[in-house]
């Protein structure tokens, strides 16, 4: 298989004009992209009430990648301190059965049906905690979801290489603004200050970018900072004329554990995003059909700001990088 690589460099401010903005979300912000994220809140934690407290308008908590490329914060459940992963692409955050076993968390009484990056569906547990706490934020009765061991745990010797304890999903990123900084190893929770004249997010259930092509063309990528490479997705391929350079097989890396999926990897695809040009090289094609409505042309991993920052201007639909 022929490498991957992902260059990122600064360009100048790459603008989405509004009515651009409005026709896709016209076309693509409406049914299951809206409502799936409040559905698996319900489907998990049922009528119970959860109460978010924030002490602070700001704050900033350090940020470690692991071996896999992966970004972990400390979060605090039931006051204990435990490492979760930075996960966009994760609509319920999620705690391994270990940890829930350890802390005594109880159980919901009901399942979550959760579709893999390989798109198989499996029904997850769903937990909940007293309290869970990062920084200045803190939730009463929060619901997650059970993640299996054995879909979590790669041992070398006694040693847990993914050591981490949880996912900290896209229910509770949504709902600030934030940003992850590659370069000070930090996550830092903001107050906007700012208008933004030209937003390029749509909010829903997964965070989307409205990105740009050398030839002005228009792609709507989703993120996903629970994964550390890009994909692409193949009915992509026609439309921005991709070229083929290979197939084969690769692991990919989600709610499920590791998955084998079988990829075509193109040559080269050039995004430009806010003043971000970000050149993939040997990107595998992957699962974009992520709701029933509608694909992404592809999802982009953390690697895109890798020794950078990105920032996440969720009030105003805004992502910044540059």
């Amino acid at each position: 298989m022929i490498m991957h690589k992902c260059v990122t460099t600064t360009k100048e401010e790459v603008i989405i004009e509004k009515t651009e903005r409005d026709r896709i979300i016209e076309k693509y912000a409406h049914g299951s992209f809206l409502t799936a994220l409040q559905q698996a809140r319900e489907s998990v934690n049922g009528s119970h009430e959860v109460e978010m407290n924030q002490y602070q308008d700001e704050f900033t908590l350090p940020m470690k990648r692991n071996v896999f490329g992966l970004l972990t914060i400390p979060v605090y459940i039931n006051h204990v301190r435990c490492t979760f992963i930075i996960d966009t692409g994760a609509q319920i955050s999620g705690m391994k059965e270990s940890k829930i076993k350890e802390l005594q968390l109880k159980e919901t009484g009901r399942t979550l049906s959760v579709g893999s990056v390989g798109g198989k569906e499996k029904a997850m547990k769903g937990m909940r905690a007293d309290t869970l706490q990062f920084g200045a934020i803190e939730y009463h009765n929060f619901p997650m979801i059970a993640l299996k061991e054995q879909d979590f745990s790669l041992k070398f010797g006694n040693i847990d290489l993914f050591m981490f304890d949880g996912i900290l999903g896209w229910d509770i990123l949504s709902t600030i603004d934030f940003e992850l900084d590659d370069i000070a190893k930090q996550m830092k929770v903001l107050k906007n200050r700012f208008r933004f004249d030209h937003p390029n997010m749509v909010m829903g259930s997964f965070p989307f970018f409205i990105v740009k092509t050398p030839d002005k063309k228009t792609g709507i990528f989703g993120f996903d900072s629970g994964s550390k490479i890009s994909w692409i997705g193949e009915h992509a391929i026609d439309k921005f004329q991709y070229q083929i350079a290979d197939e084969g097989k690769t692991l990919g890396f989600g709610v499920h554990g590791l998955e084998e999926l079988d990829v075509k990897v193109l040559s080269s695809v050039e995004l430009y995003l806010y003043k971000a040009h970000i050149h993939l090289k040997h990107v595998g094609t992957g699962r974009v059909q992520l709701f029933p409505e509608f694909c992404f042309d592809g999802v982009l991993g953390n690697e895109i700001f890798k020794g950078r920052r990105i920032r996440f201007v969720n009030s105003k639909a805004m992502v910044l990088i540059a």
